[in-house]
């Protein structure tokens, strides 16, 4: 699917409905939350012993999960999905022995670099 093609004030506009009414009535802010809620199962995961990969499939999947029950269209919900999983991989394909919050951070700048491209 072409995203870019998506008319993301129709996406965003009268269907979505967040949780908490005006602290998430954007989606940078329910992004950032929604970012909240995956560092803290992603840094449970690494201490609980599991391998970056294992944590950062968990993480982004309770993240996507918070968008989704908050309102956030399908469509956004796996276009950040696919940024944050891209951005993970690529850093640590290019960096195979990086800190794991160092692959987690860029998981999550891959996430703002759709957010303000796509909804600029």
């Amino acid at each position: 699917m072409n995203f870019s093609l998506l008319n993301w004030d129709n996406l965003m506009s009268e269907s979505f409905k967040p949780v908490e009414e005006d602290l998430y009535s954007t989606i940078e802010d329910l992004a950032d939350y929604a970012g909240e809620i995956a560092l803290e199962i992603y840094q449970k995961k690494i201490i609980l012993g599991s391998p970056p990969t294992e944590a950062v499939k968990a993480s982004i999947e309770a993240a996507t999960e918070v968008m989704m029950d908050s309102g956030c269209p399908v469509e956004i919900c796996d276009l950040l999905s696919q940024a944050a999983i891209s951005g993970f991989t690529n850093y640590v394909n290019k960096n195979p022995n990086c800190d794991h919050m160092e692959a987690f951070n860029a998981a999550g700048d891959s996430i703002a670099e759709i957010l303000e491209s796509q909804l600029a």
